[in-house]
């Protein structure tokens, strides 16, 4: 797996993740890379240093501390907060469906609209190898609570 951070010609900033370095190419050039603040399929890639990640437990994390007085932390939590709180917004609920309703969206199945939910490991699995674009919003600190 390859995380990317991306940007929109409407200057949203964004991150995903795909299979293989080729795997945003091809879903690139097919038009499905969609930013998920205002639907824009006009798609950057911005500089960073990728997190690649080999298999089960290879990552290495960076040490970032969210204790008080930490500015940079608290900046990117900031934005991250609002960035989840765009997706609520911007997007239908649909639960524990996420996976079929996604699935069925990218066939031309059902209606195209921008949906939230949750999947499970494998379900998240498949869509990757059926190519059905799709992100995942990173816990906060106080959803883990």
């Amino acid at each position: 797996m390859i995380k990317y951070r991306l940007s929109c010609s409407a200057g949203h900033e964004f991150e995903s993740w795909f299979r293989a370095i080729g795997d945003y190419d091809k879903q690139w050039q097919s038009g499905l890379i969609l930013c998920p603040i205002c639907g824009s399929k006009e798609i950057t890639k911005m500089p960073m240093a990728p997190a690649v990640v080999k298999g089960r437990g290879s990552e290495t994390p960076l040490p970032l501390s969210v204790g008080r007085g930490n500015e940079a932390a608290e900046s990117v939590l900031g934005k991250l907060r609002a960035f989840q709180q765009s997706v609520i917004e911007n997007s239908e609920d649909v639960g524990s469906r996420f996976a079929d309703e996604a699935r069925k969206i990218h066939f031309g199945e059902a209606e195209e609209r921008r949906i939230r939910g949750n999947s499970t490991a494998e379900e998240a699995k498949e869509m990757l190898e059926d190519g059905v674009p799709f992100g995942i919003l990173p816990p906060l600190p106080e959803d883990l609570n």
